[in-house]
């Protein structure tokens, strides 16, 4: 049974962290767990909290775009991302935000490009021939993204998530969803709705 109940609770962290569910949604569950006896997902998903597909997807495990900026690495959950491209002419806008590059068109599509180096770190982007633009799909429309450079597509699991209240950054923890310990390298996994918001 113990195997069982770090089971759960890496669940609930995964969850957490993909930000499914939140910490009072999931002390909830499990307050209710110790008196139903139910597992936490099964729980989680009758309050729906979340969805069962969203549980089998995390115990499958988070499917991450890893990328370069400003000499870090990020990760971006699949999910969000629609495709990878090469960086290519942006149209700039008039009175906007200094991180918003401006505006590409993509199969008659007209979307805006955020750059995270001048979001995150306040920095300019240097183009070079590894800079991607990732296209990105939120509940609040599409968005892209500039980034020094995409190093790979990765599969982590429950166990390669840090708890992120336990450490101290250098960048906004509002852009933060997790961070993933992948060998000798750490990866800040980003919210990308919120690198869209003002501010």
């Amino acid at each position: 049974m113990a195997g069982y109940k770090k089971q759960e609770k890496s669940l609930g962290a995964l969850l957490i962290q993909a930000g499914f569910i939140n910490s009072d949604q999931l002390k909830e569950a499990l307050n209710e767990q110790k008196t139903s006896g139910e597992p936490v997902g099964k729980i989680l998903v009758a309050k729906r909290y979340v969805k069962e597909e969203n549980i089998i997807g995390v115990l499958k495990g988070m499917l991450v775009v890893v990328v370069e900026l400003s000499g870090e690495k990020f990760g971006i959950e699949i999910v969000y991302a629609r495709e990878i491209i090469k960086y290519r002419k942006i149209t700039p806008l008039p009175d906007t935000a200094e991180y918003i590059l401006g505006m590409i068109s993509i199969r008659e599509e007209v979307i805006p490009v955020v750059s995270l180096n001048r979001k995150i770190f306040g920095r300019a982007d240097t183009i070079t021939d590894a800079t991607r633009i990732i296209i990105i799909d939120g509940k609040n429309g599409s968005a892209c993204m500039a980034v020094d450079d995409v190093i790979t597509v990765k599969n982590y699991q429950a166990g390669d998530f840090v708890n992120i209240s336990k450490n101290s950054f250098n960048i906004d923890k509002k852009y933060i969803s997790g961070i993933i310990k992948d060998g000798d390298s750490v990866i800040t996994l980003i919210k990308p709705e919120a690198l869209f918001e003002a501010g």
